[in-house]
C-alpha cells in the first residue's frame, strides 16, 4: 500500500504546474528544501522518480506526468467537496451567480435558475443573454466565469461540457394544411415557405448540413435574426419555420404553433456550460454546474407546464 501524504500530493502538484521547486515552495509558503524532501519521499513510496533536473529546469518523468494527472483530479475532488461542506455547516451557498448565455438559453436558463434558487435561496442571480459573435469574444475574453452555449467554440482554451440535449423541429401554424399530414418528407419542406434563422446561428448551420446530406438544395422563404419573429411570422402564416424546441413551448402549449412530424426532425444537438479553470470556480458556479448535471433542463419545464395546466 503506498504511503503518500495529502501534503505530498499538493506538493507535487504545485511544482508540476510551475515547472519550478522555487515557485512551488513560495505559494505553499514553505522553504525550498523541505519540498525537496517531501517529493523525495514520494518518490520513494511510489518506487520511481517523478522529476528529473536537468541544469535549472524541471521535467516530468513518464510516471511523474500520469501522477501528475491523477492527483489534479484528486486535489480538484477534494477542494469541491471542501467547498459545499463548509456551505452545508454554514446554513447554504451564498453569493452571486454569473451567467452569460447565447440567444435560445432565454427559454429555459430562468426556468432552470429558478429551480436552483429554490435550493440556494442565499444566491443572487445574474445571467445576460449575447449572439454568437459576442459569446465568442466573452469566452476569448474571459470576461465571465460560466457560459451556456449551444455549440462548442474551438481553439477559446475554454472547457466545454454537454449537460443537456436540445432538439430543432418544424413548426406551423395550426391553419396550415401540412398539419393535415401524419408524416412529410424533408424533401417536401423544399417545395414550402421556410423562415429560417440566419446563416451565423448553430440552428442554421444543423438545417444546412441535414438538407447537405440528403442532396437537398435549401432556399428560404426569410431568414431572420430573431426567434420570436420567426415564431410570430409562422404563426401569422407567412410560411413554417425550424426553431429548437424550448424556443417555441409556450406556444405549442397555448395551441399556437404545432409541431410537424417530418422525416429526419427533430434533429438532436447538445446544451454546453464552458468555463476556463474549474479550480478557479466560485462556489456558486460549482454548485450550479452540479444543479445541471443533476436535473436535466426537461425536468423544470415539464414540471411547470404540468402545473399550469392542472390549474
Amino acid at each position: 500500500m503506498l504511503n503518500i501524504t495529502f501534503n505530498q500530493i499538493r506538493l507535487f502538484e504545485a511544482v508540476a504546474r510551475h515547472k519550478s521547486f522555487t515557485k512551488a515552495a513560495k505559494e505553499l509558503n514553505i522553504s525550498q528544501p523541505a519540498v525537496s524532501s517531501q517529493l523525495k519521499k514520494l518518490a520513494d513510496s511510489i518506487g520511481d522518480p517523478l522529476i528529473e533536473v536537468v541544469g535549472r529546469k524541471v521535467y516530468l518523468t513518464e510516471i511523474g506526468e500520469t501522477a501528475y494527472q491523477q492527483f489534479q483530479t484528486l486535489l480538484e475532488d477534494f477542494d469541491s467537496f471542501s467547498s459545499h461542506l463548509r456551505a452545508s455547516q454554514s446554513g447554504g451557498i451564498e453569493g452571486e451567480l454569473e451567467i452569460a448565455g447565447v440567444s435560445a438559453t432565454k427559454y429555459f436558463l430562468p426556468f432552470a435558475i429558478a429551480e436552483f434558487l429554490k435550493e440556494n435561496p442565499k444566491v443572487t442571480p445574474k445571467f445576460s443573454i449575447h449572439t454568437k459573435a459576442e459569446m465568442l469574444k466573452i469566452i476569448e475574453n474571459k470576461e465571465h466565469e460560466l457560459m451556456v452555449t449551444g455549440r462548442v467554440f474551438a481553439n477559446t482554451g475554454a472547457h466545454f461540457e454537454a449537460f443537456s440535449e436540445q432538439t430543432l423541429a418544424v413548426v406551423a401554424s395550426p391553419s396550415n394544411k401540412l398539419c393535415q399530414h401524419s408524416t412529410l418528407s424533408l424533401q417536401s419542406l423544399t417545395k414550402q415557405n421556410l423562415i429560417l434563422p440566419t446563416e451565423e446561428t448553430s440552428i442554421r448551420h444543423s438545417v444546412n448540413q441535414l438538407f447537405a446530406e440528403e442532396g437537398l438544395e435549401l432556399t428560404p422563404f426569410l431568414e431572420l435574426e430573431s426567434y420570436e419573429l420567426i415564431k410570430q411570422s409562422v404563426i401569422s402564416g407567412l410560411g413554417i419555420g425550424i426553431l429548437p424546441t424550448d424556443a417555441f413551448r409556450l406556444e405549442e402549449y397555448t395551441g399556437h404553433l404545432v409541431r410537424l412530424n417530418v422525416t429526419d426532425f427533430p434533429i438532436r444537438k447538445h446544451w454546453y456550460y464552458a468555463y476556463h479553470d474549474k479550480k478557479n470556480l466560485s462556489l456558486v458556479s460549482q454548485a450550479f454546474i452540479e444543479f445541471l448535471q443533476r436535473y436535466p433542463i426537461e425536468t423544470h419545464l415539464k414540471k411547470i407546464y404540468a402545473t399550469s395546466k392542472s390549474e
